[in-house]
């Protein structure tokens, strides 16, 4: 019995060896822990090293672009895209129907790769609406001016007219007056002529022939002063007209 209990017994020497090997094992194990945490700090800094030391990408300047090429040029650098009608607030549908109008970030900027650009857009149907209605209000008011400057023009033309009308009769009015002062200069000076003038002698009456004369002959009538005697008149008498003209003593 003693035998078997001494058998099944530990060797005193076998437990400490065993027990120095697991101390052993203990040290080996904590080192290599301490190491492993003493290198993963180092580690784990290396992704923050790295992505401080990528090269930063500048914002390109996309406002008054077509939102689809502004979009493709923006996520081709690796950023993301948010755009809003900034107009009307409309849902966007087709990217190439609309203009951009601002962004932010504004172009240059050096935002971290992968940020996000807000850009605010107009539809091409409203740039056109208003557009058009620029030209035609620009149109209006040049149709406005135009008219304005036309009717100045008829103006100024009617009233140098009306003055060349009465600078004309003026003319005539003060040629009248002139024409009508020389006609009375020319009646006055004969009038002071006609009293300057002597009064005309009146020639002394002829003796009226005798209500019944009668001449024998010619040389009576020639005496009496009454040839030559013509027919109607006093003292006329067919044997004084022998040619029988109806004058006595022309010959």
């Amino acid at each position: 019995m003693n035998n078997l209990y001494a058998a099944a017994r530990p060797n005193a020497g076998q437990l400490k060896k065993s027990l120095a090997m697991a101390v052993l094992a203990g040290l080996l194990l904590t080192g290599c822990g301490g190491k492993q945490a003493a290198v993963e700090p180092a580690s784990a800094a290396t992704p923050a090293a790295s992505a401080t030391a990528e090269a930063a990408v500048a914002v390109p300047g996309v406002v008054g672009m077509t939102l689809d090429k502004a979009k493709k040029q923006l996520e081709d650098l690796g950023f993301k895209v948010e755009a809003v009608d900034s107009v009307d607030g409309k849902k966007i549908l087709v990217d190439k129907n609309w203009q951009v109008l601002t962004q932010d970030p504004a172009g240059g900027a050096t935002p971290a790769k992968g940020s996000t650009v807000r850009l605010g857009v107009k539809s091409l149907e409203k740039i056109a609406e208003e557009k058009a209605a620029t030209e035609k209000a620009a149109a209006d008011i040049a149709a406005a001016e135009a008219a304005a400057a036309a009717k100045a023009a008829a103006d100024k033309a009617a009233a140098e007219q009306a003055a060349q009308a009465a600078a004309a009769q003026a003319a005539a009015d003060q040629a009248a007056r002139d024409q009508a002062a020389a006609d009375q200069a020319a009646r006055d000076a004969a009038a002071q002529q006609a009293q300057k003038a002597p009064a005309p002698v009146a020639p002394a009456p002829a003796a009226p022939a005798p209500a019944a004369a009668y001449y024998a002959n010619c040389t009576a009538a020639r005496a009496a002063g009454a040839a030559p005697v013509y027919a109607g008149t006093p003292g006329y008498g067919k044997h004084l007209d022998r040619d029988g003209d109806g004058i006595g003593c022309d010959k």
